[in-house]
């Protein structure tokens, strides 16, 4: 397992694109909000843990941009991106500058390039960011690889909140059809143009699992991420209903139930 081809001139690409958010947002276009940046590790191995919403990864461009914002360039996460996108002709490319590497690669953590120091996941993959837009905010269940992740690597969880994503890339429907063909569903666009929205992350506490578990527990782990998701879940049932596509969500029925 090597370390991404771009791992050394990702930087440059990071700069570039915070500068784009960052001048949408002095355009008024967008707003950004952070919470929690106390929390961020300012050293070592990290394992950021969020929810994931619209149907292309501008959550995953937001989350860095707070991190890069509070610590520099140098801290920005490494993503665990589904394997199909990264073999999307023109996407997989730039995901890979920016610092995407292949989820599957996070099924054997402890053999994870040295380069990566700190990573984010979104343990609902694929189910989060194809949800439909009249359940936004509602999360899927969360599965426990992140908790291996930081188990194997000896690293603190930051949980994250992260809010805008679904009222700035709303999904009309979930799409099966290719699944059988690219292992994925996919999230059929409400709108082609990331739509003007409140962008919001909220850092929580870090979550030590040094000494409390191991990576083959499997109850601890399906513990340590119920415990995290309801963390995360217990932000957005806060924040979300102060948005019109929040009050939406949570008035057409009720949040899935996690999975043990």
């Amino acid at each position: 397992m090597h370390a991404p081809d771009a791992i050394h001139d990702r930087e440059f690409l990071i700069t570039r694109v915070v500068a784009t958010a960052r001048a949408f947002i002095e355009s008024g276009y967008f707003t950004f909000d952070v919470e929690g940046a106390e929390h961020l590790p300012a050293d070592g191995r990290v394992v950021y843990a969020a929810n994931h919403s619209g149907w292309f990864p501008l959550d995953a461009f937001f989350l860095t941009m707070a991190i890069v914002d509070a610590q520099g360039v140098g801290r920005a996460p490494f993503f665990a991106t589904h394997d199909a996108a990264m073999a999307a002709p023109g996407l997989g490319p730039f995901l890979r500058r920016f610092g995407a590497v292949p989820a599957s690669w996070f099924r054997r953590p402890e053999r994870l390039p040295a380069e990566i120091e700190c990573c984010a996941i979104f343990p609902e993959g694929v189910r989060g960011n194809t949800k439909p837009f009249w359940e936004a905010y509602r999360m899927r269940e969360w599965n426990r690889g992140f908790v291996r992740v930081a188990l194997a690597r000896q690293a603190p969880i930051v949980p994250a909140a992260i809010l805008g994503g679904e009222e700035c890339l709303p999904v009309a429907w979930t799409v099966k059809l290719f699944q059988p063909i690219i292992g994925a569903t996919l999230g059929l666009p409400l709108s082609l143009v990331p739509l003007p929205s409140h962008w919001k992350i909220v850092f929580h506490a870090p979550v030590h699992l040094v000494g409390k578990g191991s990576v083959t527990d499997h109850p601890f782990c399906t513990k340590v991420a119920a415990e995290t998701r309801a963390i995360v879940q217990a932000t957005l049932d806060r924040e979300a209903p102060k948005r019109p596509l929040g009050r939406f969500s949570f008035a057409a029925g009720k949040r899935p139930v996690p999975r043990d």
